[in-house]
C-alpha cells in the first residue's frame, strides 16, 4: 500500500509542478506522466484521468493553503478588524513564499475554465472554513464588510502575485513593508467603517 501511496503523491507532485512551470497549454496526461517518470496508464488507474487528478491538485493546493492558516488560528483574535488583518497577514505570508502556489493562482487568473474551476472551489473552501474556524462569536461591523475583505484579498495577491514597483522580493525589509502597509490597510479601513 505504500509503494501506492508514494507513486500517487509522485504524480500529483509532478502534476502541480507541471501546471504551475508549463501553464496549461502544456499540461496534459502526457506530460505529467513524462515529469513523474511513469507510464500514463498509472494516471488513470490513480485518478481516473485528467480530470480527477485536476480535482487532487485542487484539493493538494487547498490542504497546503489550510495548513499554512492554521498556525493564525489561536490565540483568538479581539475584534473582527484583527481577525481581518490575521488573514491578510496570513495569506500573504503563504502566497509570498509558495511560488507553486502562487504560479497556480497565476494560472488559473489567466486561463479560467473548467479545470481551474477545482482550484477556485477548494481554494475557496479553505479560506471559508478557516473563517468559520477564526471568527468564533465576532460578528462583523454593518457596512459591505464582504466586499472589503474580497478587495483586500485581492490587495493580498495582486501584491504577491504581480510584485509591487520598487519591492525586491529577495529582501526582508520589503516584505516587513508590505506587511506593515496591509496592516494600516485594515485598520484605516474599519476605522471607516465604523464612523
Amino acid at each position: 500500500m505504500r509503494n501506492r501511496d508514494d507513486t500517487r503523491s509522485h504524480i500529483l507532485d509532478a502534476a502541480i509542478t507541471s501546471l504551475a512551470e508549463d501553464g496549461f497549454a502544456g499540461f496534459g496526461v502526457n506530460s505529467v506522466a513524462r515529469r513523474a517518470g511513469y507510464d500514463k496508464k498509472l494516471i488513470y488507474r490513480y485518478f481516473d484521468g485528467i480530470d480527477g487528478l485536476v480535482t487532487a491538485m485542487g484539493k493538494a493546493v487547498a490542504a497546503d493553503l489550510t495548513e499554512a492558516l492554521t498556525p493564525h488560528l489561536d490565540p483568538p483574535p479581539a475584534s473582527y478588524p484583527a481577525l481581518i488583518e490575521r488573514l491578510a497577514i496570513a495569506l500573504f505570508d503563504h502566497l509570498w513564499g509558495n511560488a507553486r502556489f502562487r504560479q497556480m493562482r497565476l494560472m488559473e487568473a489567466a486561463a479560467p475554465s473548467d479545470a481551474t474551476q477545482a482550484f477556485r472551489a477548494a481554494r475557496g473552501k479553505a479560506l471559508h472554513s478557516w473563517m468559520i474556524a477564526a471568527r468564533g462569536g465576532l460578528m462583523p461591523p454593518t457596512g459591505d464588510v464582504a466586499a472589503w475583505n474580497a478587495s483586500l484579498i485581492a490587495m493580498v495577491e495582486g501584491l504577491t502575485l504581480l510584485g509591487a514597483a520598487g519591492i525586491d522580493e529577495g529582501d526582508a525589509g520589503s516584505k516587513a513593508r508590505l506587511k506593515a502597509a496591509l496592516r494600516r490597510t485594515v485598520t484605516a479601513l474599519f476605522a471607516a467603517e465604523e464612523t
